[in-house]
C-alpha cells in the first residue's frame, strides 16, 4: 500500500468516525426517553400502592409516643386492649402493625 492509499484511508476512517458521533447522542436521548417512559410507568402502576405506604410511615412518625392503637374501623383502642376478630372478614387475620390493627 503506497503513502497516498494508506493516507486516504485514514482520511476516509475519520470522516466515518465524524459522522457517527452525532449517532451516540440520538442513542443517549433514546435511552433517557426509554428510562422516563419505565420510571412513569412504575410510578403510574404503582402509585396507589406507594400512597397507602407513605401515609401509613407518615402517620407511625407522628404518633411515636401514643400508647393507644387504632381498630380496622378506625375506632381507638387503649392500651392492651385487641378489637374482636369479627371486625375482620371471614379468612382474613387480625395483625398488629405499629400502631394499627389490620385485617390480612
Amino acid at each position: 500500500m503506497g503513502r497516498t492509499e494508506c493516507g486516504a484511508t485514514v482520511v476516509l476512517a475519520m470522516k466515518r468516525r465524524r459522522t457517527k458521533s452525532g449517532q451516540a447522542l440520538i442513542e443517549y436521548a433514546f435511552l433517557m426517553v426509554l428510562l422516563a417512559t419505565i420510571t412513569f410507568a412504575v410510578v403510574a402502576l404503582a402509585g396507589n400502592q406507594l400512597s397507602g405506604l407513605y401515609s401509613e410511615v407518615t402517620y407511625e412518625f407522628t404518633h411515636l409516643t401514643d400508647a393507644s392503637t387504632l381498630a380496622p374501623d378506625g375506632t381507638t383502642l387503649s392500651p392492651g386492649v385487641t378489637p374482636p376478630a369479627s371486625d375482620c372478614a371471614p379468612g382474613t387475620v387480625l395483625e398488629l402493625r405499629g400502631h394499627k390493627w389490620k385485617c390480612k
